[in-house]
């Protein structure tokens, strides 16, 4: 057998065999196994029996049994050594806090931020990838812990104060993600990893999906691999960030949104696969 075409065979053989039955993750990325898990708040607040919520803070329920495909997730956000490759090869605009349009000096394993949702979504496609659905992202969040508030549990994230996010995990602090902070976001995986080897699935910077966002999807969602509306204004964000002081914003089924074009310093992504 010549070598060309051992090579077309093998390609045949990727292309064909599920995800699921491939034992080699792509490099930096996690298998998210098939299958169903809750999707949406098991959790009962107090606020929700004063009704206290407001209705798009209601957005989370009710809670749902969805079953998703494997696919495979980037261990870690997206960060900024990864973005300046993808502005260098396609020429698009750096992120405007960078001075003089150069990574600031000792982050570039620092998440990217201050990029849209379009310049999300094209670095993903650039790299083989794409953003992952909402559904697909609280699942990998989850690490395998169904109904379960945090990737590592039930347990508080614990809090920031004031003092230097970076120094304070290097030192082993109590918390368990990068929130409650001043100073923005730090090195990607900072904080331990979740079940499934994902690194910063809450705080540090939110993540775009590729969904829009509708505040009544889930009474009306798709039972097996929901991709979101067809349309809309707003895209959805999870995993709150690194300003997050209310535990509730950190938790698997807690959902945002933003504009799509929107750039902020609290927001980045990572891609799927």
């Amino acid at each position: 057998m010549n070598r060309r075409v051992a090579i077309t065979i093998v390609c045949i053989l990727c292309a064909v065999i599920p995800i699921a039955a491939q034992t080699t993750a792509p490099e930096g990325m996690a298998l998210i196994p098939a299958g169903e898990y809750w999707m949406g708040r098991v959790t009962f607040f107090f606020v929700d029996a004063v009704g206290l919520f407001e209705r798009d803070r209601s957005d989370d329920y009710p809670a749902h049994r969805v079953y998703v495909d494997a696919f495979y997730m980037d261990k870690y956000e997206v960060t900024n050594a990864d973005y300046a490759r993808f502005i260098e090869a396609k020429g698009v605009k750096k992120p405007w806090h960078w001075p003089q349009g150069q990574i600031p000096k000792g982050e570039e394993r620092f998440p990217i931020y201050n990029v849209s949702w379009q310049e999300a979504d094209a670095y993903c496609k650039w790299v083989g990838k794409r953003l992952p659905t909402e559904a697909e992202w609280e699942k990998a969040a989850r690490g395998g812990l169904d109904r379960k508030r945090f990737p590592w549990g039930d347990e508080d994230p614990g809090s920031g104060g004031e003092g230097d996010p970076e120094g304070y995990a290097g030192r082993g602090g109590s918390r368990l993600a990068n929130i409650g902070s001043y100073h923005a976001a730090i090195r990607v995986g900072s904080f331990p990893p979740n079940g499934y080897g994902l690194f910063d699935m809450v705080g540090n910077v939110a993540e775009f999906t590729s969904d829009w966002y509708d505040n009544g999807y889930y009474a009306n969602s798709p039972k097996d691999n929901p991709k979101g509306p067809e349309t809309g204004l707003y895209r959805v964000i999870r995993g709150g960030s690194w300003a997050e002081r209310d535990p509730r914003a950190l938790m698997n089924h807690y959902r945002n949104f933003t504009d799509p074009e929107l750039r902020a310093s609290s927001i980045g992504f990572r891609c799927a696969k």
